[in-house]
């Protein structure tokens, strides 16, 4: 026997919709969340007749928000875009030349004594250490 899972969107102890997906059960109790918005809104207006005309009408502005709020002036919600950007390599972003233009000149100041630079060992300073000594 399956096994099915129910979403149940219900509001003020009235079971309004079933759905089989989280998701959309989600997306339903958003769109009640906003009509009930717009029934305050038209509640307060006195504009709209009786109870049934507000409700509907709140449910119909809910369902239709990007309509409305595209004739209110408010800015279209758009999907993020990815843009095809320029390939540019690190060297152009950091204003420094690729790698390979490098040229590594030495220092002219600096010279360098090949006495100090060079260590000599005696032969039994090699002796005492052992392969497990090494780094």
């Amino acid at each position: 026997m399956p096994v099915v899972i129910k979403y149940v969107v219900e509001r003020d102890g009235i079971e309004k919709m079933t759905f089989t997906s989280k998701a959309e059960a989600d997306a339903y109790d958003k769109l009640l969340d906003t009509a009930d918005a717009l029934y305050e809104v038209l509640e307060n207006s006195k504009l709209a007749g009786d109870h049934s005309q507000k409700e509907a009408l709140s449910m119909y502005l809910a369902e239709n928000k990007d309509m409305l709020l595209e004739a209110l002036g408010a800015k279209r919600k758009s999907t993020p875009k990815t843009k095809a950007k320029p390939k540019t390599s690190v060297a152009e972003t950091n204003n420094t030349l690729p790698l390979e233009d490098l040229v590594i000149e030495p220092d002219e100041d600096i010279i360098y004594d090949d006495e100090e630079s060079t260590n000599s060992f005696e032969s039994n300073d090699e002796e005492s250490y052992s392969e497990s000594d090494a780094a």
